[in-house]
């Protein structure tokens, strides 16, 4: 309530408000009970408002993004990237085992590793993708599946970890993913072939954390691959990684082992004895 003080008495807010409450009453009605000019009453705003159009609304409603078509050679990287870094997934398994305490520690300089001896190595034949290498021990198999954006993939390995010091290396892997059509040696350009490897090698060193050392451009029989050398654990280790892509089979082998050991040749000769049998 508003107190006049011309008229000394209590009055409403304002005319609207009265006229509201009192329907069959008009301004003179009104004026008799506050001391007050029409011209001192308040123009009501009687314009219409209109809804807002469309457009005016859609920077409040979410708009459906849209989805952004990727090219072969992206799709091709995306597809790599995912893949080897579950193969480091399983390879990081490793890692949680004794040599993580010994590595983060700092102690590996004290481990007594073996020397290089390859006498009693044993050939390993994998029919499920048609190569053969050899292992100081028999490897166990792992599997795992690999979400992309043209489906699941699926990646399996093959891994022995000596105990730490009784090898001259501690981690010996295998593995192989077959790729839809969309990736294949044969059909590939240059340039998709190159983005794939770029993604391979940017796949891995972001999977162990480490840092590239270096990268050469190598084959088998004609097919396409790459040789990596990575540092991790802050230099106490050292991974060197071949893979091959033949057709549209993606084979990767690796070795871990003490950056002290870096010239032992067992990691060349487990590396080297790669073989396909039925391609």
């Amino acid at each position: 309530m508003v107190y006049c003080g011309k008229c000394k008495i209590h009055l409403p807010n304002n005319y609207i408000d009265w006229v509201s409450k009192n329907p069959s009453k008009n301004f003179e009605d009104f004026k008799q009970l506050v001391c007050i000019r029409q011209s001192d009453v308040p123009v009501q705003n009687t314009t219409a408002v209109k809804p807002p159009k469309k457009s005016d609304t859609s920077s409040s409603v979410p708009q459906k993004r849209t989805k952004r078509k990727l090219t072969k050679s992206q799709l091709i990287g995306i597809i790599v990237g995912a893949v080897v870094a579950a193969v480091f997934t399983q390879v990081g398994k490793y890692a949680a085992t004794e040599l993580k305490e010994v590595i983060q520690m700092r102690k590996i300089e004290s481990v007594e590793f073996a020397a290089s001896d390859t006498t009693n190595w044993n050939s390993f034949t994998c029919d499920k993708a048609n190569f053969e290498m050899m292992f100081p021990k028999t490897p166990a198999e792992y599997s795992q599946d690999v979400q992309t954006e043209i489906g699941d993939l699926k990646v399996i390995l093959y891994m022995y970890e000596p105990k730490l010091g009784s090898d001259a290396n501690m981690l010996y892997g295998a593995s192989f993913t077959i790729y839809p059509d969309v990736v294949d040696s044969q059909k590939m350009s240059d340039e998709q072939l190159e983005t794939f490897f770029e993604n391979s090698i940017d796949g891995t060193v972001s999977s162990v954390q480490g840092k590239l050392l270096s990268t050469y451009v190598i084959d088998y029989n004609g097919y396409p691959g790459r040789e990596i050398n990575i540092e991790i654990k802050d230099g106490m280790a050292v991974t060197k990684m071949r893979s091959y892509l033949v057709k549209n089979t993606m084979y990767i082998m690796q070795v871990i082992y003490p950056a002290k050991f870096n010239f032992n040749i067992s990691v060349n000769y487990f590396l080297d004895s790669f073989k396909l049998t039925g391609v």
